[in-house]
């Protein structure tokens, strides 16, 4: 760092100072040195406040802080804990964003660092030093950071560790901010929804403290889109826990997912967790018995897709394009433009709206697109006459418009979907299944169960099972 003092006007001022004057200088560069930490400070916590923080933006912040900590040697105490904050913070919300365990495993490292250096410099009684130095906020994020770890690793040691982190979060802060609750809540499995419970009642005293302060700039007011993510969490942990053959339940659930969408309209996150609800559910529809009706899950889906449809105009999708797009490949159209451009949202929304469209056409491979009304079904009716429904053709092309856009999405869909017995095709199936396998999309999701048609397929068998059956096979 160039320091903001002048040198003597001759070399004997410089190599030779009089103690005054050193005193004097050491203390302009301490300044200055303050300035400067506290002004990157200041900089990586609004970077960290923005609302949406992208995954570079991210990285370069971990980068700011260990450059800052290794610049400045002797940073006081403060700021040194700041510091580790900061980079715990800027990882928990990295390993947020990708579930990633390792990255988590480095936040949980930054916050036990603070543990540590608080220990080792402060005078003052442990437990009260640490509360004053981690805060609300901070025990929430360590506990964010080991949920993660005990999610991969289903290590009980780990979530006992989460919760003990997000407890100690609402004990500092008294137990009724939104955020504390909101992370608690998460890493609950037993007990979840009455917390869902006492964060609608927080929520409603925050909406009128809202109204009597109208026009405030508290960054702190509990919004519209954070009371969202508790009806969507209460949501996930309905479906988790319903009576599976319970049509009750089923309604509760979605009218839940609904109440979610409908508090933040332009959020994803509810209507493709609603998709993985109704898809699964669909496919299980015999549990639940008559209800609901074939008029009542096509409405259902119908009313899915619409919202799909918003959320892909507003990233500047249209969904006709999907049509145009396999069409372009099929026809082998020199037109097709290679480096097509799309928001990043748009292959992951393609990809949940086909598999909820895949299997509600898996569940009623012959109704009409037009009436909702079954088409009447032939003693024997060949399959090239089901796959031409026109659902099912509108599945497939947002699934492999996905693909096109994203090389892991789509193709383990589109496996399952020609794997289904009403419209098995072995070959298309061992493509789009091969096709997930080598971008490794398997990793992530393969159920054996939905390719009982190919189970006693040479090639299946070969890429499926393990070692010893490769063996077997070959032999």
């Amino acid at each position: 760092m160039t320091p903001k003092w002048k040198r003597g006007a001759n070399d004997n001022a410089v190599t030779h100072p009089s103690s005054k004057r050193s005193a004097i200088d050491q203390n302009d560069r301490d300044f200055s040195d303050q300035e400067e930490i506290d002004a990157e400070l200041s900089s990586i916590n609004n970077l960290l406040e923005e609302e949406e923080t992208s995954q570079k933006q991210t990285w370069q912040i971990g980068k700011r802080v260990k450059k800052l900590l290794e610049n400045h040697e002797n940073l006081p105490i403060s700021k040194e804990l700041d510091a580790y904050f900061l980079w715990g913070t800027a990882l928990t919300r990295l390993a947020s964003l990708n579930e990633d365990p390792i990255l988590a495993n480095a936040a949980v490292d930054k916050f036990e660092q603070m543990i540590q250096l608080n220990h080792d410099k402060q005078d003052t009684a442990e437990e009260d030093a640490i509360d004053e130095a981690l805060g609300p906020v901070g025990f929430s994020l360590w506990g964010s950071a080991l949920l993660i770890i005990a999610t991969e690793t289903l290590n009980e040691q780990v979530l006992d560790q989460a919760l003990t982190k997000l407890e100690r979060a609402i004990q500092v802060d008294g137990g009724t901010t939104f955020e504390t609750r909101f992370q608690f809540a998460k890493a609950l499995k037993e007990g979840a929804l009455q917390v869902c419970s006492t964060l609608q009642d927080i929520y409603s005293i925050e909406l009128e403290k809202n109204k009597v302060q109208e026009g405030s700039d508290d960054d702190d007011q509990v919004t519209s889109q954070d009371f969202a993510q508790v009806k969507l969490l209460e949501a996930v942990l309905q479906g988790l826990l319903e009576d599976s053959g319970s049509v009750e339940d089923f309604c509760r659930t979605i009218t839940l997912y609904q109440e979610a969408s409908v508090l933040s309209p332009e959020s994803a996150e509810a209507v493709m967790e609603k998709t993985n609800y109704l898809a699964a559910r669909c496919l299980a529809k015999t549990t639940l018995g008559a209800k609901p009706t074939v008029q009542e899950w096509t409405k259902l889906f119908d009313n899915l897709e619409a919202e799909y449809k918003s959320l892909l105009i507003a990233a500047g999708f249209d969904l006709i394009e999907c049509h145009y797009i396999c069409h372009r490949k099929d026809t082998h159209n020199q037109e097709e433009l290679e480096d097509e451009e799309v928001d990043e949202r748009v292959p992951h929304l393609l990809n949940t709206l086909g598999k909820g469209l895949a299997a509600f056409v898996r569940s009623f491979p012959h109704l009409d697109y037009n009436t909702g009304q079954r088409q009447k079904k032939k003693q024997k009716r060949k399959r090239h006459e089901v796959a031409g429904n026109a659902r099912f053709t509108h599945a497939v092309e947002v699934l492999r418009t996905a693909h096109h856009f994203h090389d892991k999405l789509g193709s383990y869909y589109l496996a399952c979907l020609y794997a289904s017995p009403a419209f098995e095709d072995e070959a298309q199936c061992r493509i789009w299944l091969e096709t997930a396998d080598s971008y490794g999309a398997l990793e992530d999701e393969f159920d054996a169960q939905e390719f009982s048609t190919m189970h006693n397929k040479t090639w299946f068998k070969r890429l499926t099972g393990p070692v010893v059956q490769l063996e077997e096979v070959d032999g």
